[in-house]
């Protein structure tokens, strides 16, 4: 694929799973972020987006991201494709597979999304 097209497909991608624009690529990690995360692995087929969103949501919690939990589980809420009564499902289940620890700290973040609006990222 050009990169012209890897590139707007990667954007495409990105605000469809996020929900907001993705920003102009600052760094190589950004530009790798959209053109092969985006453009490359979400879009591809054999697992439908929730499925995808399920696997991210367990992968940055695992990895202690806080930026990316909250970001991962804003979007997916916003989109519908999760609710938050299976969010708090996901962190019990978690709790028991990775550690209660980890759990707690995907909880606050959830607390705090629960407590607050959905955001308009542009």
């Amino acid at each position: 694929m050009p990169d012209d097209a890897r590139g707007q497909k990667g954007r495409d991608t990105f605000h469809a799973v996020l929900g907001f624009e993705a920003r102009a690529p600052a760094t190589p990690l950004t530009q790798a972020a959209q053109d092969f995360i985006f453009a490359e692995v979400w879009s591809r087929p054999g697992l439908d987006r929730r499925s995808r969103r399920w696997i991210t949501l367990a992968a940055v919690t695992a990895a202690g991201a806080p930026t990316a939990m909250r970001t991962y589980a804003r979007a997916a809420l916003d989109s519908g494709d999760i609710t938050m009564a299976e969010l708090r499902e996901f962190v019990l289940q978690f709790a028991v597979f990775q550690g209660f620890p980890k759990a707690v700290e995907f909880e606050l973040i959830l607390n705090g999304l629960d407590a607050a609006p959905p955001q308009d990222e542009n």
